[in-house]
């Protein structure tokens, strides 16, 4: 009974339990998620950009295109609202931090740049984490773009190959 009780505390103390210890799953993390993803869009705008070669695949494109076009808004969205949540908790916690520091700290900065370094050092996790999110949103911002350059593409295409068809 007292060995099984000290489980029990040794189990709070430490942050694991038998109940909630899962087996080892590597997780992704979200840079390698990012770096995945973008590189998943790179190759559909790749497959895209062949279809455009071929005349015959041009009507084929058209159907996909507009589907990888919506497909990427919707994710771009995504990723601003998730951006938006977490600049929220960033500035929430610059917030505390800052306060922390110019009233209740006893440790005294020379000048205010000081106090911004020491408080971008303790908040480097969520600091990263809004980088990441908003770089990943510029790209997906961009590939959207480049879309649009394939679908304002498509009309020349089908004009140019009518041209020297004779039409």
């Amino acid at each position: 009974m007292q060995e099984t009780l000290q489980q029990i505390l040794n189990s709070f103390e430490t942050g694991d339990s038998k109940e909630t210890k899962e087996p080892d799953k590597p997780k992704e993390t979200l840079e390698a998620r990012f770096a995945r993803e973008r590189i998943e869009y790179s190759g559909r705008i790749k497959e895209m950009s062949d279809k455009m070669k071929d005349i015959f695949k041009v009507s084929e494109l058209m159907v996909d295109i507009y589907t990888e076009r919506q497909r990427a808004v919707e994710y771009y969205h995504y990723l601003i609202s998730t951006f938006k949540k977490v600049n929220r908790k960033y500035t929430r916690e610059w917030s505390e931090k800052y306060q922390h520091y110019s009233y209740k700290s006893q440790v005294r900065f020379p000048n205010e740049r000081t106090k911004e370094l020491q408080i971008l050092s303790e908040m480097s996790d969520i600091v990263e984490t809004r980088e990441e999110i908003d770089n990943h949103a510029k790209f997906i911002n961009n590939t959207i773009g480049t879309i649009d350059n394939l679908i304002y593409g498509i009309k020349y295409k089908v004009e140019i190959e009518q041209i020297s068809r004779g039409k």
